[in-house]
């Protein structure tokens, strides 16, 4: 009756949503190159102006990096998604991080997933971009649709088509 014990189900939900407050930029610009040659796939970054960091896509939690600086979540139509914050910050090994999903939880787009501390990441003189790819994108996704520019956290930046 009141929906106790019922198992929340992944939303079919093709939208792309900003993960932060921020400038959504193109794969290209980040400054990792295996992420701007999409080497892991097609996406996009966005360079935060702060720590808050949201689910972009509906889907259920697959991965979250023992250093915690990378979450995996896999959309119902089958893409993967990797939010991958900072460059090369898996070397601050967690410290900066700190994350408010595990494996198994599922998400709609614009919920909270994990916190950053900015400051950390600037004083140990790394980049804080956080970049969103589609990890199995030459398989299964047809078309990317993106706005970059200045946006809010939550607010629907963009769309994916899976192929058919």
């Amino acid at each position: 009756m009141f929906g106790f014990g019922k198992k929340k189900k992944v939303a079919t939900d093709n939208s792309l949503y900003a993960p932060v407050t921020g400038q959504v930029i193109e794969l290209s610009e980040v400054s990792d190159p295996v992420f701007a040659q999409k080497a892991m796939g097609e996406g996009l970054g966005i360079k935060p102006s702060n720590g808050q960091v949201f689910s972009p896509v509906a889907g259920t939690v697959t991965m979250v990096a023992n250093t915690k600086h990378a979450l995996g979540i896999t959309m119902a139509n089958g893409l993967e998604v990797l939010i991958h914050m900072g460059v090369d910050t898996v070397d601050l090994k967690g410290a900066p991080f700190t994350i408010d999903v595990k494996v198994g939880d599922i998400v709609n787009g614009g919920d909270a997933v994990a916190t950053i501390d900015l400051d950390q990441i600037k004083a140990a003189k790394l980049d804080d971009v956080i970049i969103v790819v589609f990890t199995n994108s030459a398989d299964k996704l047809d078309q990317l649709d993106v706005t970059t520019g200045e946006t809010q956290a939550k607010a629907k930046i963009g769309s994916v088509s899976p192929k058919a």
